[in-house]
């Protein structure tokens, strides 16, 4: 693939990735109610992590400032990718076991006072979507593709 089409495409990936943490973070920050009461949804199988909700609720809002900050920033990217993935993955696995389980859940909180969540398999799709483009972030963060700063020109104007 050519240089200059990797280096768009993991810039999008970038900017992309982190105006979405971006959104979900500022959201949560202001109304994290729905993301508190999935917490406690998870506690009603893991009966110890109730204690805790508000920490986990506030932990992810702190990791998808610190996502969305990088990712914006273009530093660290290889990691900062994997990790991404890995958060990405955690949601998909807990939201998938709810969805099996037959819980119904009108809003996961993500985006808090944004809305815009939808139900389970909304957010499901939303967040696999989310982490094919953070696995070809990934991909070509750690094949050395960095968008030069031409790249960062032509694309803005």
């Amino acid at each position: 693939m050519n240089h200059k089409i990797s280096s768009r495409i993991l810039l999008a990936c970038r900017i992309i990735l982190g105006l979405i943490f971006l959104a979900s973070a500022i959201g949560k920050t202001i109304d994290s109610e729905d993301a508190k009461f999935l917490v406690e949804l998870l506690a009603s199988e893991l009966y110890w992590i109730i204690e805790y909700s508000g920490i986990i609720v506030t932990g992810t809002i702190i990791i998808e400032y610190v996502l969305a900050i990088l990712l914006l920033w273009g530093k660290w990217l290889p990691r900062v990718f994997v990790f991404s993935s890995l958060f990405l993955l955690s949601f998909i696995t807990v939201l998938s076991y709810f969805q099996l389980q037959g819980f119904e859940v009108a809003s996961c909180g993500c985006f808090g006072a944004f809305g815009g969540s939808g139900g389970l398999e909304t957010t499901i799709i939303r967040d696999v979507v989310m982490l094919v483009i953070a696995l070809i972030g990934a991909f070509l963060a750690y094949k050395g593709t960095t968008p030069s700063p031409e790249t960062s020109a032509s694309l803005s104007s």
